[in-house]
């Protein structure tokens, strides 16, 4: 499997994944993805400031245990979840029965064109491949005069997490992610339709094991290299005494994710 694109900027590599493996660890996650998305939750908050009820069809693409399909549901006449991984769906569909689901790749939405009026997507267009041919699936199948609401992580997440992961061993220990610039460049290309704002996330912890369950516990701890032998004890030791720098006066640890909050320009 290929590991890494070269995108605009070329000393920027973005993590190419493996979506079998991908759905494979989120379905693994599907029990326990609800008690440990505080992140999730932040974001999903910020984006629903934005949305305008409508009649019609709302596609919740990357919509895991769709937590908040209930919410969603009712800003539509419509309410479709989607989902790469059968596990999330089939969590998904015990939480809320009165959803539509299909299981799908966010790239390739096997729907026709202008079937749906608004796109709602929380954290999931950082798994895909393709950042212009994902913008242009999704153009495809929203109405001209739809709306898009999505969040995806950019480069500079994880911090201190990663910096701290690379000086065990001098090798970044998480997925590379688009630059705020670049997913404006790309964006770029689409007329003016769809805008980028940037906004820091902040998530406190009381441990770097509390730190590294959470992102066990909803997935993301996929990632494209093998991570085999990852936190033996005397490496784990070793990263608990490099995050110690950053506690704060609180006695917390924070983790600092950097997110983009794409929406129609209208």
């Amino acid at each position: 499997m290929k590991a890494t694109t070269v995108v605009s900027d070329p000393h920027q590599q973005i993590s190419q994944y493996d979506k079998t493996r991908v759905a494979k660890q989120f379905g693994r996650a599907a029990q326990t993805y609800t008690a440990h998305d505080r992140l999730q939750r932040l974001v999903a908050a910020e984006l629903l400031q934005r949305l305008r009820p409508h009649s019609g069809l709302l596609l919740d693409i990357g919509c895991g245990p769709a937590h908040h399909a209930p919410t969603l549901a009712g800003y539509s006449e419509r309410y479709m979840g989607v989902d790469i991984a059968p596990d999330m769906l089939a969590q998904a569909k015990t939480l809320f029965p009165a959803g539509q689901w299909l299981l799908a790749d966010m790239e390739q939405l096997p729907l026709s064109d202008n079937a749906v009026t608004t796109i709602f997507s929380n954290l999931a267009m950082q798994w895909g491949n393709d950042l212009a041919g994902l913008l242009n699936e999704w153009l495809r199948v929203v109405q001209p005069e739809g709306q898009i609401l999505a969040s995806t992580v950019l480069a500079g997440s994880m911090w201190p997490l990663g910096d701290c992961f690379a000086q065990l061993d001098g090798k970044p220990h998480h997925n590379q992610w688009y630059s705020a610039q670049q997913v404006r460049t790309e964006l770029a290309q689409f007329a003016g339709r769809l805008a980028l704002t940037e906004q820091c996330f902040v998530v406190r912890y009381p441990s770097v094991l509390a730190m590294l369950r959470e992102l066990k516990g909803i997935g993301a701890n996929y990632t494209v290299r093998n991570a085999g032998g990852l936190y033996p004890r005397e490496r784990f030791k070793q990263l608990e005494a490099a995050m110690e720098q950053y506690r704060t006066a609180a006695g917390e640890l924070e983790l600092h994710w950097q997110i983009g909050l794409i929406h129609s320009a209208k």
